[in-house]
């Protein structure tokens, strides 16, 4: 086990003795927890992107559902950062901030990207946080592609274009790795910040594959579909299986099932391997955590105050039937443990990028 791993496993292991008293329903109070006057001292959020990003938008239901938990009368304080990806904010976390439970950040699934493919950009370790609560998506790769590799394709070798984010891909990295998990040569084409960017640079057959990460509920989703088959794009597989999507009243498989439906086997290699922890991560909506190193009274009382939150209705309204599943406590260990990756995996994601990304800069 990787020593950011077992810190991680650690972290989480010295919070169990809090399981079976909030299954006995005993503890509804942060006084029966945090010791010391029973309160945290001026806890805030740390929000990982402007207030426009999904990072912010949780922040400010978080910030008064999380409140009451945590014994405040007012909500907590939010400090957003600059950034799209929610690099900076990460950044700042681990830099700067004290694990003495007053600080927790709220941070998107592009910034682990960002992370695990080597961004110099990013120094910070998320596999040392302590995860508290996950959102987490189901996001589905459309387009115009033969998964299935005919003859005319390898002779050809046509690129398959998909569009990206930026010239580092972003969080459509997930997408890039698993075409070429499929065996077909994938090439970034970069400028689409947008879903409705890229989805018209599909309809332009300006691209061939469009990653849609933006959570929706199951009928606008099923609208969405209807319409690009219109162009003949298709849902080809999902980056997991957190939340259940369908298409033409069909549900859209995942990666691994979809390759096992062209290949008559299940993936396997250092490849995939590589691609399963940047799929994890393209599928975290966005993640409430705190310093590794953070007491443990300081890790129950924001645990506690997570499980009243689920409870309001605010962060009912931004889950419930709107293509997010939210995941808190223990549950979140093997989630962020998945998103981590062995270092064999992850290094195999940075030489592929070291190999593809100048043949890619020269078109």
């Amino acid at each position: 086990m990787r020593r950011r791993q077992f810190l991680a496993t650690a972290g989480l292991a010295m919070l169990g003795t809090m399981g079976a008293a909030r299954a006995a329903g005993t503890l509804r109070n942060i006084a029966e927890i945090v010791p010391a006057g029973g309160v945290i001292a001026d806890p805030s959020l740390l929000v990982a992107g402007g207030a426009e990003s999904e990072a912010g938008k949780w922040g400010g239901v978080l910030s008064d559902a999380l409140a009451r938990g945590l014994g405040q009368p007012a909500p907590l304080p939010r400090h957003l950062t600059s950034g799209q990806d929610g690099v900076t904010g990460a950044n700042l976390f681990d830099t700067q901030t004290v694990p003495d439970g007053t600080t927790a950040l709220l941070v998107p699934g592009a910034a682990l990207t960002a992370a695990l493919a080597g961004d110099p950009r990013a120094h910070f370790d998320f596999g040392r946080w302590v995860p508290l609560m996950m959102s987490l998506l189901s996001p589905v790769v459309v387009g115009r592609v033969e998964l299935h590799r005919t003859l005319r394709d390898l002779v050809r070798d046509r690129p398959v274009r998909v569009a990206v984010s930026a010239a580092n891909s972003g969080i459509a990295l997930a997408t890039l790795l698993a075409m070429n998990v499929f065996g077909l040569r994938p090439v970034p084409v970069p400028g689409f910040g947008s879903r409705n960017d890229a989805l018209a640079a599909l309809a332009d057959g300006r691209v061939d594959v469009v990653q849609l990460s933006d959570p929706m509920p199951p009928r606008d989703q099923a609208a969405l579909f209807d319409a690009l088959a219109g162009g003949g794009a298709v849902p080809l597989f999902t980056l997991s299986d957190a939340v259940p999507v369908a298409a033409g009243g069909h549900a859209v498989p995942t990666m691994a099932a979809r390759f096992a439906q062209e290949r008559g086997r299940a993936p396997s290699g250092l490849l995939y391997e590589a691609w399963k922890v940047v799929a994890a991560a393209a599928s975290l909506d966005v993640a409430l955590v705190l310093p590794m190193l953070t007491p443990p009274a300081q890790v129950a009382g924001w645990r506690h105050a997570v499980s009243m939150a689920q409870e309001s209705g605010a962060v009912a309204a931004l889950t419930a039937g709107n293509g997010r599943k939210l995941v808190a406590g223990p549950d979140c260990g093997p989630r962020l443990r998945d998103m981590t990756g062995e270092i064999s995996a992850v290094l195999t994601l940075r030489r592929w990028l070291a190999v593809h990304t100048p043949e890619w800069r020269l078109g």
